[in-house]
């Protein structure tokens, strides 16, 4: 798919009547054949219309994304249903998502869900989550960093956030904050393994805050030094 606009239109209001925004649309994707996957080729914008007036009216709802299969990034990527309500979701259990690529997600008060594996064949590039309700992450999630600017809960628990950097590269930050409650499994951000004569590499750091915060294993460590000369 390529880049898909679905906004809602701006309210219009030349006297003092308070109108909403229009709703931005649905995009649901679904691949049919035998090994049904969805490749990404452009950024997806479903964010609703800005009310008016002179009190001025509500922001339309953004219209939620779903996919349905498997997700193949084809380039950075971003996808975005506004400020207001409107979920992302990776919806099935084979809705894994794919692609050396970084993704940007930004669901205002909308939920997120990755109910299938991310970066279970090619690890994904940075995913940052700008916005969203609730963030459930409910399989393996490797990944060069996490950065999630602000949720009201996030929960990864019983699987394991890796920012594990590729060789002789150092690992990727975790950073997470909530509002309500924040639940991870494990995290692991390692250095990733020298293949030249050089220091090690560090591990990413873990920034975890939320109202309350419940922590699975973290484990952050600095990857070895690797030499095979005297130095």
């Amino acid at each position: 798919a390529g880049a898909i606009t679905a906004t809602g239109s701006a309210a219009e209001s030349t006297d003092t009547t308070t109108r909403a925004g229009g709703a931005g649309g649905a995009v649901t994707m679904t691949a049919t054949d035998g090994t049904p996957t969805i490749t990404l080729s452009g950024d997806i914008t479903t964010a609703g219309g800005a009310g008016a007036g002179t009190v001025v009216g509500a922001t339309g709802a953004g219209g939620t994304v779903k996919f349905n299969d498997a997700v193949t990034l084809a380039a950075n990527r971003l996808i975005t249903t506004g400020a207001t309500a409107g979920d992302i979701v990776f919806a099935a259990a084979d809705s894994t998502l794919n692609g050396a690529f970084t993704l940007g997600l930004t669901a205002g008060t909308g939920n997120i869900d990755f109910n299938g594996a991310v970066g279970g064949t090619t690890p994904l590039g940075a995913v940052t989550i700008s916005s969203a309700g609730t963030v459930d992450v409910d399989a393996a999630f490797p990944a060069a960093a996490l950065p999630v600017t602000t949720a009201t809960t996030f929960d990864s628990s019983g699987f394991t956030i890796n920012t594990t950097g590729a060789a002789d590269t150092a690992g990727g930050a975790v950073s997470i904050t909530t509002t309500g409650l924040l639940t991870t499994g494990q995290i692991t951000t390692t250095g990733g393994a020298r293949t030249l004569n050089d220091v090690g590499l560090a591990a990413g750091a873990v920034t975890l805050s939320g109202g309350d915060v419940n922590a699975g294993a973290i484990t952050a460590t600095g990857s070895a030094a690797e030499s095979t000369d005297t130095t």
